[in-house]
């Protein structure tokens, strides 16, 4: 059993030193982030590794349902956690490499309004919010949606970049879904309450290296902000973007990703289809989008990637662009996958 909800845990991160307070209740992820501390992190699943940390000392709780291929019990046996997958049970000391660069925002609480719902496909929704004030997030990052009645929250990237008091989403929705109830019953004027940014995922400074920028479904979402930062700032780093799809009504946001083309310096976009019917009439690409991936992307050496949707999609793009030569520091992922909860 974890402690009591009462009971605060101190923990301590090396190798700064610094400490932090975290109650039984929330995961060591989630405490370091609300902290402010530049963990690096993705998924807050247990799906992909990055937020590995070193037990020095203490007691923890972990969840189970980390991806087996991705923690092992032999990263247990070398004293590896997952922060996202753990909660103390002790006064902790954790080893954990931080990242450099950009100052990690910290999450808050923002009640926004709804200004548009609109269908973008047969199973995508765009909600555009309306904030008291602009939100500091960086333009990849995403927010929890905290709505009555449906837990755990849900994490949607912020679809347009930051700087304005209107931030866009897009929801795919599923028959019988919870979510897809809320959504279709929603209407301008109506509150909803948000927790964020969340994410490390982001362009990074070096706009003299191509950036190759892979999406499926609305994975769309986080490339469209980094697409608008990037023309904003007159970025001048070559961009390529392969988004994937089932079939051309499951296409969208075509006229303003080719209007941010028109602002970038070196853009190409290639849609694929990978369930179009074959008497269609679909002239572009068909299959799916890491299988064209291989075939156009050449030499990978140098390139920094940007991959966001279901977690095959990016294993299979990882692979594609490491066996062409790309290094695996250069390849930022989003994980389009639901945070688990304490027990």
């Amino acid at each position: 059993m974890l402690d009591k909800p009462s009971a605060t845990h101190q923990v301590k991160l090396l190798p700064e030193g610094n400490t932090l307070a975290c109650p039984p209740t929330q995961t060591l992820l989630d405490a370091c982030i609300a902290d402010g501390v530049p963990i690096s992190y993705n998924c807050r699943s247990g799906e992909c590794g990055e937020c590995m940390a070193s037990l020095v000392s203490g007691e923890v709780h972990e969840l189970p349902g980390a991806d087996p291929a991705i923690f092992t019990d032999a990263h247990r046996s070398q004293g590896k956690i997952l922060t996202c997958m753990c909660f103390p049970r002790s006064a902790l000391t954790l080893d954990i490499p931080l990242q450099s660069g950009a100052p990690a925002i910290r999450p808050a609480a923002v009640n926004a309004m709804v200004q548009r719902v609109e269908r973008l496909t047969p199973s995508i929704f765009g909600v555009t919010v309306e904030t008291p004030w602009p939100i500091e997030y960086y333009a990849g990052q995403a927010f929890e949606w905290v709505v009555p009645g449906i837990a755990p929250n849900r994490t949607y990237s912020a679809a347009n970049r930051p700087g304005s008091d209107v931030i866009e989403f897009h929801v795919r929705v599923y028959p019988g879904g919870r979510i897809g109830a809320f959504v279709s019953d929603l209407t301008a004027g109506q509150p909803l309450q948000l927790m964020g940014p969340y994410g490390q995922f982001r362009l990074s400074g070096n706009d003299w290296r191509p950036a190759l920028c892979v999406a499926g479904g609305t994975g769309l979402a986080p490339v469209m902000s980094l697409l608008e930062h990037a023309a904003a700032t007159k970025d001048r780093r070559a961009i390529r973007l392969f988004y994937g799809a089932r079939s051309q009504d499951e296409l969208y946001g075509l006229d303003r990703i080719e209007a941010l083309g028109t602002l970038l310096p070196d853009f190409t976009f290639t849609p694929v289809l990978s369930d179009e019917p074959q008497d269609s009439g679909w002239t572009g690409a068909r299959g799916l989008v890491t299988d064209i991936l291989a075939e156009q992307v050449g030499d990978a050496f140098g390139l920094e990637a940007y991959l966001c949707g279901p977690p095959l999609m990016i294993d299979a793009a990882v692979d594609v662009l490491t066996r062409f030569g790309a290094l695996e520091q250069d390849i930022r992922s989003d994980r389009f996958v639901q945070a688990k909860t304490s027990a």
